[in-house]
């Protein structure tokens, strides 16, 4: 998609959407320093806060007339309602990563910094990049089936974010979690996996620099799929060494391709978009949509 010429003409008018509960959110010297880097440089901005989910999305569409860089500070779950609402418009998204995974920015190549991150912001350009569709919502990270489900919807329940509080929940649910059986239909053909994870990645990684899907690219209009068998307690040593240096396509465990669509049955349909879980038991038909969001990026 292309960015209108007429918005890079003009000085943007930035919308801050802030997830008060994200670790930047209830920092009034971050505010102040938004505010402050804003005014300097003489531009338009507000600074409002989601309250409950689908705030960021109402937001945008009321507001969507009044600014043209739309930014969410936050984690995933706030990323992915901003984008969500933006993807397929003319508006464009700005990013200050403020979760526990933050994929995307670093596959953008925005700092965890939030100080770093807003000047990044306000000296930046915008492209495009693309998303995934599952069942009609959207993705820009990863779409996750089996344990990435099952995780997601124990993490959900976890007060206290972040890398070791995740590792914590991994690992104790690893020896209790069943694999499941999908059959996955591609390009007229059907083929069944028992899989302990089915991962379909738009970004290279789940965030924090776990790389599932090391092919990946923002831009290539496919999708990356990975889909990982039964592995075993030291089979997941191993996967989870490759999972950090970039060669879990190489495990013998591991089925990987590139795709544009397919559709998965299964007996356990449940999936997440981007770590928020859904509860789902109709077929997931999955594609993507090539350069259809709009982002800045340093």
């Amino acid at each position: 998609m292309n960015i209108p010429a007429e918005k890079n003409a003009k000085k943007m008018r930035y919308l801050f959407i802030l997830n008060p509960v994200a670790g930047v959110g209830g920092r009034r010297g971050f505010l102040q320093m938004i505010a402050d880097a804003c005014n300097e440089r003489k531009l338009k901005f507000k600074i409002l806060f989601t309250r409950s989910r689908g705030d960021a999305k109402r937001i945008i569409e009321k507001k969507f007339d009044k600014y043209d860089i739309f930014v969410a500070v936050g984690g995933d779950g706030t990323m992915n309602e901003v984008a969500s609402a933006l993807a397929g418009t003319t508006g464009i998204m700005g990013l200050i990563p403020a979760g526990s995974g933050n994929a995307l920015g670093r596959e953008l190549g925005i700092s965890m910094k939030p100080e770093t991150a807003v000047l990044q912001l306000l000296n930046g350009h915008p492209i495009s990049i693309d998303t995934g569709l599952v069942n009609g919502r959207r993705f820009m990270n990863v779409c996750g089936l089996g344990f990435d489900d099952h995780i997601a919807r124990c993490f959900a329940k976890v007060v206290n974010r972040g890398p070791i509080p995740y590792f914590k929940v991994t690992l104790k649910e690893f020896f209790k979690y069943k694999p499941s059986t999908y059959t996955v239909d591609l390009d007229g053909k059907s083929k069944s996996y028992n899989a302990f994870v089915m991962t379909l990645a738009n970004t290279s990684q789940y965030g924090n620099n776990a790389f599932i899907a090391p092919k990946a690219s923002l831009t290539d209009g496919v999708l990356d799929f990975c889909a990982l068998r039964p592995f075993g307690f030291f089979g997941a040593l191993r996967l989870g060494f490759r999972l950090f240096n970039k060669t879990i396509d190489q495990s013998r465990f591991c089925t990987y391709y590139k795709t544009k669509s397919l559709v998965i049955n299964g007996n356990n349909l449940n999936f997440h978009v981007d770590g928020e879980p859904v509860k789902n038991s109709d077929p997931l038909h999955i594609s993507i949509d090539p350069l259809s969001l709009n982002i800045i990026v340093p």
